[in-house]
């Protein structure tokens, strides 16, 4: 996707502001901003926005977020079009590495989770069975590509694909989705889509949003640094979180819904950036990260074990 030509935009940002504006500068963005094409884009009134190619499911996910009640933390919609957004910029940057992940940033997941939770926003791709099936199809894809291209990891990443056809039919991740609820889910809640600044913290880049079990974003932004390996201990993820998650819902979960939702969320995380790892992070990285996701289904086999989840 590509950003629209101005003079796309600059007319329903005009009538979205009540007064015309011009483009005085712009500046290409990295960090959670750069899932696509951005830009900053200086205004001659004196502010900033952030001009984006952005899909529909991004439009649906921030108007879905824009209705949580509370301190909820994310980029604030402008305008749209037909394959665009533009949004007010937030000043800052990146979270910077080893720095721990700010309040903001879970409380604004866990007011999300609990708003949107058993609801499921208009627009917003459904995390089911069939969900589950392409992501592991997309994974063996990029497996598969990896072997022809990289000889001498071929046994590993072919290992890999192995095990990843056997969950697209587990039976125990099926049982885990039929029972756990789901929720309006970032999708992909990195550190690296966390912007900090002066207002405090923001989650960027809602473009993989899925209406989902809410551990899964729990677990990507507790996730080990990625240049390292994938086994190494994750962060603890606040008991901010679950706290501000029941209050907002007004009971806690049930432990063994809690220990099935996790263990579906550690495999389910490391499934989808597997073909990341498998384009830019070798085999070693792939059989690390496999070996952690069939542990997590091993524990999901032993959360479920006929325990009711509510």
């Amino acid at each position: 996707m590509t950003a629209p030509p101005d003079d796309v935009w600059l007319g329903p940002l005009a009538t979205r502001l009540r007064h015309k504006v011009r483009v005085v500068g712009r500046e290409p963005l990295a960090g959670g901003y750069a899932s696509a094409a951005v830009e900053r884009i200086d205004l001659d009134d004196g502010s900033s926005v952030v001009l984006k190619a952005a899909g529909a499911e991004e439009v649906a996910a921030l108007r879905a977020v824009a209705v949580v009640n509370g301190p909820v933390r994310v980029p604030r919609l402008l305008v749209t079009g037909d394959g665009w957004i533009v949004l007010a910029h937030e000043p800052g940057g990146p979270l910077p590495p080893g720095t721990p992940v700010p309040d903001d940033a879970w409380r604004t997941l866990a007011l999300v989770h609990a708003h949107w939770r058993r609801n499921r926003p208009r627009g917003v791709p459904v995390v089911d069975p069939t969900w589950w099936g392409r992501l592991c199809a997309l994974a063996s894809v990029g497996l598969q590509a990896a072997a022809a291209r990289t000889p001498q990891g071929r046994d590993a990443y072919l290992d890999a694909d192995a095990v990843v056809r056997t969950w697209a039919t587990d039976d125990r991740i099926s049982t885990a989705l039929a029972a756990l609820a789901r929720t309006l889910c970032h999708g992909d809640a990195h550190r690296g889509n966390v912007h900090t600044g002066p207002s405090g913290s923001v989650l960027l880049d809602w473009g993989n949003a899925r209406v989902a079990p809410g551990s899964l974003d729990a677990v990507v932004l507790a996730a080990p640094p990625p240049d390292g390996p994938a086994d190494a201990p994750a962060e603890p993820v606040p008991q901010l979180y679950r706290d501000t998650l029941h209050a907002a819902l007004g009971a806690p979960d049930p432990p063994a819904m809690v220990a099935v939702e996790s263990a579906w969320a550690r495999l389910a995380a490391h499934l989808q950036y597997l073909p990341f790892a498998a384009d830019h992070q070798g085999p070693e990285r792939v059989s690390s990260m496999v070996r952690v996701a069939s542990a997590a289904l091993a524990e999901l086999d032993d959360a479920l074990g006929g325990r009711r989840l509510r």
